[in-house]
């Protein structure tokens, strides 16, 4: 806890308080974890404390992050809690409570999805980083019962929340997702991966050590993924993996067989983002590009048609 106090105190001062206040946000924290506190109508946003690499993107998604789930009333405030793993009530999906191990998957980008996917009954689809198994769940609905849906995370602390609701999903609608642990990447011999229970889990040689937990986790190329669950054909791909697209699409022995839509949500790394090294080698195998614009994230979606 004083390794993270150690960081928070410089981070608090300056700039990202001065992003805060032209925000009209007050940030205020405790031992365990920190509020965004919004004015007219009184809102909080709450945090872990060793979820501090997130500040930035409350403070300037802040609507984003609030209204995807509904908030409790604490105090005369309207907050929003994702300072523990908890289930919410996501706003636009009704099936069921979802549990988080942190923050929530709006469903404004599930949408997006959907929108491109264009998935039917009997269709496969993999949803690699599937955080909480939302995204996961939403595909199922849509394909049914003839249809497959492959969620994988490499985050211990995700999986276990994933499990509980693929769990609970399996009760409602009698229909299973299968669920693997592991991390996508460009080779099959392990990986060491920093999870701390949130979106934005990734490798360490992407994140670096000095956040989360570090592990070794199984990796998966695309054609060993393929291979070991035995998918004979793959119709979507959902890529939301925290840089790590950036090494996983030079997979000749994949693309020789399936040609999926897919669509990716890149990431900066090293200050670099990953869109054009993902559609300078998925051009390689005749794939054409959209860019879809993101509701609370400013880094557009790619969105991939063979």
């Amino acid at each position: 806890m004083r390794r993270q106090i150690d960081y928070l105190y410089p981070l608090l001062s300056h700039p990202l308080q001065n992003t805060a206040n032209e925000n009209g946000i007050e940030i205020r924290a405790t031992a365990h974890y920190l509020d965004f506190i919004k004015r007219e109508p009184d809102r909080i946003i709450r945090i872990a404390v060793d979820h501090w690499p997130y500040i930035n993107e409350i403070l300037v998604s802040y609507d984003y992050y609030f209204e995807a789930v509904e908030p409790l009333s604490w105090h005369g405030y309207k907050l929003i809690d994702y300072s523990l793993p908890k289930h919410h009530n996501v706003i636009g999906f009704d099936l069921m409570p979802i549990m988080f191990s942190s923050f929530a998957e709006p469903m404004a980008t599930t949408v997006q999805y959907l929108d491109f996917a264009d998935l039917q009954p009997g269709d496969t689809a993999v949803d690699l980083g599937a955080y909480s198994g939302l995204t996961s769940i939403v595909f199922k609905e849509l394909v049914g019962p003839n249809g497959h849906v492959v969620a994988v995370d490499a985050d211990a602390r995700n999986i276990k929340t994933t499990e509980i609701n693929l769990g609970l999903y399996k009760k409602i609608s009698n229909q299973d997702i299968t669920l693997v642990e592991g991390a996508m990447w460009h080779h099959c011999d392990g990986l060491d991966f920093s999870g701390d229970g949130s979106m934005g889990s990734s490798a360490t040689e992407i994140v670096g050590s000095d956040r989360g937990t570090k592990a070794l986790v199984k990796s998966y190329t695309l054609s060993r993924l393929a291979e070991v669950l035995q998918l004979r054909k793959i119709d979507f791909i959902k890529c939301d993996i925290e840089g790590g697209e950036a090494t996983l699409f030079g997979d000749d022995a994949f693309f020789k067989q399936h040609r999926p839509k897919i669509v990716i949500e890149p990431h900066a790394v090293d200050g670099v983002v990953t869109t054009d090294r993902c559609i300078d080698t998925l051009r390689r195998y005749g794939y054409t590009f959209e860019s879809i614009a993101q509701p609370g994230i400013y880094l557009p979606l790619i969105a991939c048609t063979p």
